[in-house]
């Protein structure tokens, strides 16, 4: 007989959780979602719209997905965005696959993948979509949350439906409150209700428990179908005007208007909205599309529960148009409005999701185009800490002509030819000898034009707050070269101003042979928030 030192103990058996059936088809519904879901690494490159020349440092991070129909895998935008690189891993599985973006909707921050390796696909089902949830109606989130590497369930129960600002675009869309834990990591993952998709856990809010949002099976099938159609996202639409609600009682009797608590009033319209050719000022909207609008703005959803009437513009696509009934100056009428592109009529774009920005560097007076993702240099609380005349300019600035941009004077690169104008920044450039700037484009133009007329000595640039500088032309010439290579700055004009082809980020930088992983919990870097109350996951 052995001794016990010479006794082998063998490990316990571990007990499985889910179904011990080794047959697919004995499979619970669980079972399958799991082998659908799906985790994505991605190695990113933000662009500096700082220094509009550099890209920031690469970064790694980790969210989830799932497979659908037509060998695709739906995830959110925020997780691929400014993607290098992207790999993925089926759950149980080791092995990571190469993986290509089809299509992005950031507005709606959803995105398509999909796998170019037969093996990745085999084994795995798409999951299949079910309708918007009722209240109190229980749900399980699946994904890849930190805390872990391997796949998570979470359960809990819809604890509204609401019309809510999405974090990573700052739409204001459809979405689904959930009491189910939503972390960094879980974006992309399925809201399963049986074995249908119910919605997709995008982001969770900071200081708050026990509070997650889901984008709903709507809106994702509503990405799909768009994309399907139009071979990508064509966005989400907007009608161009700002309204106010109508419940004072005296107000509505100025208008001449019935005293029954319906329709909104039309206070702004966009200039170049489509809906300025047929809607005016002091319009009220009592319809669209035949649905009444109350007089707080909201509209009927279900049983006991009402959405913000902005749920049937953006539940459609660019281009179509949306019957509005309205009461002007006692009079009922009706109009057919087409839907807008809320990009082209925002003068201070909102998101430029992988795009490099535009500058131009002249004399070493760096010029660029006022956005929000230049402002969010300055932090999460840039509308607080950024200079006051260019947050004004992003809240309340109205585009006047198509295509105009506000050009600003980011910083001065220190030299003999701009001597004493390096305390001059972030004030809008309005004018090159005498002539409006309509955009930064049009601004290279005006002055490389005066650079080639003959006795034009000096480059005068008139600035917001009455400030001038005048740049003499020959002293640009001798010393622009220098200034360019003193701050490493390849080109004095983005790749969009020379007439080439813009890169986006991941374009512009080479794959990596291995991806390095930044040290810190699991060894993997989630992303941050970006908003102070609601965060990506």
């Amino acid at each position: 007989a052995r001794g016990e030192a010479d006794m082998v103990l063998e490990p316990p058996k571990l007990e499985r959780k889910l179904s011990d059936s080794l047959n697919q088809n004995e499979w619970s519904p669980l079972d399958n979602a799991l082998q659908s879901v799906i985790k994505i690494f991605c190695v990113s490159a933000t662009p500096n719209f700082y220094v509009p020349w550099q890209i920031h440092p690469q970064r790694s991070s980790s969210s989830s997905g799932f497979v659908i129909e037509g060998r695709r895998i739906i995830c959110n935008a925020h997780g691929i965005t400014n993607h290098v690189y992207i790999r993925v891993r089926k759950h149980g599985d080791a092995t990571k696959y190469r993986a290509k973006l089809l299509a992005t909707g950031h507005d709606c921050d959803l995105a398509l993948l999909t796998v170019d390796d037969e093996n990745f696909w085999r084994g795995l089902k798409p999951l299949q979509f079910g309708k918007i949830p009722a209240l109190q109606a229980s749900v399980i989130v699946i994904g890849y949350p930190k805390g872990g590497d391997c796949i998570s369930v979470t359960k809990g129960v819809v604890s509204r439906v609401v019309i809510a600002t999405y974090s990573h675009s700052n739409q204001v869309l459809l979405c689904v409150q959930i009491d189910a834990a939503i972390n960094s990591g879980n974006s992309g993952g399925p809201a399963l209700q049986g074995d249908k998709v119910v919605g997709v856990a995008f982001q969770g809010m900071n200081k708050a428990q026990n509070i997650g949002y889901i984008i709903p099976a709507t809106v994702v099938q509503q990405f799909i179908h768009d994309v399907d159609r139009n071979g990508s996202f064509s966005g989400i639409p907007c009608v161009g005007l700002k309204t106010q609600i109508l419940e004072n009682e005296s107000l509505r009797k100025s208008l001449k208007i019935p005293n029954d608590n319906e329709g909104i009033l039309v206070i702004a319209i966009e200039p170049l909205a489509p809906c300025a050719k047929v809607l005016k000022v002091n319009d009220v909207i009592r319809k669209i599309d035949g649905v009444p609008v109350a007089g707080d703005g909201t509209i009927f959803f279900r049983r006991g529960e009402r959405l913000s009437h902005v749920h049937l513009i953006t539940s459609k696509s660019r281009g179509d148009s949306v019957r509005f009934e309205i009461m002007r100056e006692g009079k009922t009428m009706e109009m057919e409005v087409q839907l807008g592109d809320p990009e082209k009529l925002a003068l201070v774009p909102v998101n430029l999701y992988d795009t490099l920005p535009s500058y131009f560097v002249y004399a070493g007076l760096v010029f660029t185009v006022l956005s929000r993702p230049y402002l969010r240099a300055w932090g999460s609380s840039w509308s607080k800490k950024a200079p006051s005349p260019l947050i004004e300019k992003a809240f309340y600035g109205v585009k006047e002509k198509e295509g105009q941009e506000i050009v600003i004077l980011s910083q001065v690169l220190a030299a003999p030819v701009n001597t004493s104008y390096e305390r001059v920044c972030y004030l809008t450039v309005l004018s090159v000898n005498e002539t409006k700037v309509h955009n930064l484009k049009h601004m290279v133009e005006l002055v490389e034009k005066a650079e080639e007329e003959e006795g034009q000595q000096f480059i005068k640039f008139k600035l917001e707050r009455d400030k001038v500088l005048v740049v003499e032309s020959k002293l640009a010439k001798e010393d622009s070269a220098k200034i360019l290579k003193q701050n490493q700055i390849t080109h004095s004009k983005s790749a969009d101003l020379r007439g080439e082809e813009a890169l986006s980020p991941r374009e512009s930088v080479s794959p990596p042979k291995q991806q390095r992983k930044r040290k810190g919990k699991k060894g993997e870097e989630e992303r941050s928030s970006k908003d102070s109350k609601v965060q990506d996951s």
